[in-house]
């Protein structure tokens, strides 16, 4: 062999080692928390006089339009914001005149689309990994939005479908690697319900790990006051709240949080998580009430995920563990607030839950727990140092 030829073949094989290196990459898709995917709305405002007539049987942004939030449009966001139980299928449903989707994300898509970034700071993790990896928006980078008002059965397996596409044609596309799934909040029951669903041959082929960050794997402590007091009222109020079946699906769940813990004190009744169905019947949310049995097992278990999992969370932050209500019927709508440690918005009780798995995960797969001092719940995604723990984790 010559030396130009030798020379050839060693260039040639630079090449293809870095084509393959920038290829090979695992992708990531990363699954937010409640109120970060972006819904839209078409309304027959024949149906929904509240409405003005302008926006009439067309799509419109529902979550996160401020035209809604002006004092006139309010009553038409109530509307339109909540659901309707029907009580022969024991479930909630749009009210006549109404339809929502989310802003779907395609497989060619913006990282960003359909996603509150500006809640997450996505901007910053998008721009860190297409900048430090060369990662590519919308081929090895990726997000899922979903309905965040919804926890029955029925969404969360058509969000299962979404995700599971999703991650085999990312697999496809990316030259077979499997998929960092990275999740937020109560993107993290989304994805351990979604593990829970697939086989083990599927997850070992399609799933590289999760990094769960503040996941919301044991319900919250702080869903209790939405209930109570609504988010951001008067834009959501109670009424609207506790028409969502979400609620009745995430509060504390009784296998983490046990049943001597008392969350809720009123003047003649502690409630512990063992006594959720009796706080939803006390603070008149009854039609969630008559879902919870169902939607509240459908977790109750926190099955192990059995991939490599990584649960990451703020730490040493005040933070909401319990509440004292003046009132046993909750008529003023007021709580006040008993605070421990968490991360500002989840206690260490839900952060920490997956240290449960310790006992339940197969041995093969790594667990591991890393809480990040000062670090508050809505700051961790694009928080340098946790950042710098998914770089170890993904870069090898």
């Amino acid at each position: 062999m010559t030396r130009l030829s030798l020379f050839l073949l060693m260039i040639a094989f630079v090449f293809v080692y870095k084509i393959s290196s920038i290829d090979c990459k695992s992708p990531i898709i990363f699954i937010p928390g409640s109120f970060c995917s972006l819904l839209e709305v078409r309304i027959d405002t024949a149906l929904q006089p509240a409405c003005s007539a302008s926006l009439h049987n067309q799509w419109v942004l529902l979550w996160l339009n401020l035209r809604f939030f002006e004092p006139s449009n309010l009553a038409c966001l109530h509307n339109i914001f909540k659901f309707v139980y029907n009580s022969s299928s024991n479930s909630f449903e749009n009210p006549l005149g109404v339809e929502t989707r989310i802003v779907p994300n395609s497989i060619y898509g913006s990282f960003l689309t359909g996603i509150l970034w500006e809640y997450f700071e996505l901007d910053k993790f998008l721009f860190h990994f297409v900048t430090k990896y060369d990662y590519q928006d919308g081929v090895n980078l990726h997000s899922i939005p979903y309905d965040f008002r919804r926890g029955s059965n029925a969404t969360l397996l058509s969000f299962n479908e979404n995700l599971k596409q999703l991650i085999e044609l990312t697999y496809v596309r990316n030259m077979n690697t499997s998929v960092y799934l990275v999740s937020h909040s109560t993107g993290g029951s989304m994805s351990l319900f979604f593990l829970s669903q697939q086989t083990q041959i599927w997850k070992d082929q399609y799933i590289q790990g999760w990094i769960s960050l503040s996941g919301n794997i044991a319900g919250e402590i702080d869903n209790i006051q939405n209930l109570v007091q609504g988010f951001l009222s008067p834009f959501v109020p109670r009424d609207v709240i506790q028409t969502w079946d979400f609620f009745a699906w995430r509060l504390p769940e009784p296998m983490i949080y046990g049943s001597q813990r008392t969350i809720i004190t009123s003047p003649s009744k502690n409630y512990t998580s063992y006594d959720m169905l009796n706080f939803l019947h006390d603070v008149n949310a009854k039609e969630l009430a008559f879902i919870y049995p169902e939607v509240s097992s459908i977790l109750g278990y926190l099955p192990a995920p059995n991939v490599d999992t990584y649960c990451f969370f703020g730490a040493n932050v005040s933070t909401p563990i319990g509440y004292i209500s003046k009132s046993d019927e909750f008529k003023n709508n007021h709580l006040e607030t008993i605070y421990g440690w968490g991360d500002g918005e989840q206690d260490d009780t839900t952060n920490m839950s997956c240290k449960l798995w310790n006992k339940t995960m197969d041995f093969k797969y790594k667990l591991i727990l890393k809480g990040f001092n000062g670090v508050k719940h809505t700051k961790l995604v694009g928080n340098d140092n946790v950042l710098e723990e998914i770089d170890k984790i993904i870069s090898f």
